[in-house]
């Protein structure tokens, strides 16, 4: 479904945005997960490539959320 904002504008989710003082290439963001992936609550380069692996230059990604007790991952 079109956004009514951008109708007619040329605007997509791949279009440039302008986010404060960030230059976005694109509108596509990855939000922040629980992939569990720092094991011992330490991240380590499974972590760093698994982002590495999503990023693109100008992206947005908001990066793990984390657990609020060790029993607390689902």
């Amino acid at each position: 479904m079109a956004d009514p904002a951008s109708e007619g504008t040329g605007t997509t989710m791949f279009s440039p945005y302008k986010m404060s003082k960030f230059n976005l290439s694109h509108r596509v963001v990855l939000a922040p997960m629980t992939r569990c992936r720092a094991l011992n609550g330490i991240p380590n380069s499974a972590l760093a490539e698994y982002y590495a692996q999503r990023s693109t230059p100008g992206g947005f990604l908001i990066t793990e959320g984390t657990m609020i007790s060790p029993s607390a991952a689902g």
